[in-house]
């Protein structure tokens, strides 16, 4: 199943107002192998820390919500996704400290 722009949108927000904090203290980025990208290069942990992924309609409406969350809201780029990223899929994780 694949989430529109809004959809993950909402859900990003959902999970920062349920689990806490400031925009800033959440990372986001784009990827094809959101697991890899969260797991593996940023570190987290799937179950002691706090994250999501949501597949995007196409690598575009990822790209919309990566771009509107740190550009509006502050979120930090995580270091897995970078600016030519063509992933399809949206992660987001709490970093801790």
């Amino acid at each position: 199943m694949s989430y529109s722009v809004q959809q993950i949108k909402f859900e990003c927000f959902s999970y920062i107002k349920e689990f806490g904090a400031r925009m800033e203290d959440w990372s986001i980025g784009v990827a094809d192998d959101p697991e890899h990208a969260l797991f593996g290069l940023c570190g987290v942990h799937p179950e002691r820390d706090i994250w999501l992924w949501k597949p995007a309609l196409s690598p575009h409406a990822a790209r919309a919500v990566y771009e509107f969350m740190i550009s509006r809201y502050r979120l930090h780029p995580a270091p897995a996704s970078s600016a030519s990223s063509a992933g399809r899929c949206v992660f987001m994780y709490r970093r801790m400290g």
